[in-house]
């Protein structure tokens, strides 16, 4: 077929275009479940890790996560953001570490991310920091529950599960 004033092209561009915008969007409705009846019920759930007793376990035999890696003793530094190392607390001090919880001081950093993360700039905030909450990982006395506050008012808080990703992965092999 001769085109001579390039409507037909301009449609048929136009229709592979719609074409190609419906799978993609087929596509995302199947991965993220848009368009299915969704309950108010979740079936996922993190694993809870072994049970485990603290009972005259001492310091040294107790460990934490450090990007979802277990067997850690007394981090220095603890990313949020393990891939890109743009977020977490780093330059922690630990006052106390024990199977009871730990407790310590550190900077928690952040990256702006603006106009984009690799030119970012990162803001720093002296933390309170807190690791509790033990469960066993191969018969190993593990802290799983980060929190940390800012030591000035109005500051930066929040808590992080140092094991998710760690016990998802490990019930999935």
């Amino acid at each position: 077929m001769m085109v001579k004033n390039g409507v037909v092209k301009k449609v048929a561009i136009g229709l592979v275009v719609v074409l190609l915008g419906g799978a993609l969007l087929s596509g995302i409705s199947g991965i993220t479940g848009a368009g299915v009846d969704q309950s108010d019920e979740s079936e996922f759930v993190v694993p809870k890790g072994e049970p485990i007793s603290i009972d005259g376990v001492l310091s040294e035999d107790v460990y934490t996560f450090v990007c979802e890696i277990p067997k850690q003793q007394k981090p220095e530094l603890i990313y949020f953001a393990c891939a890109d190392g743009n977020t977490g607390i780093g330059k922690i001090e630990w006052s106390t570490w024990e199977a009871t919880g730990a407790r310590g001081v550190g900077e928690y950093f952040a990256n702006d991310c603006d106009p984009d993360c690799a030119n970012g700039e990162f803001e720093f905030t002296n933390v309170n920091v807190a690791i509790d909450k033990a469960i066993g990982v191969k018969g190993k006395v593990h802290l799983t529950d980060l929190t940390y506050e800012s030591v000035d008012e109005g500051g930066v808080s929040g808590e992080w599960n140092l094991a998710e990703f760690y016990l998802v992965m490990d019930k999935n092999k």
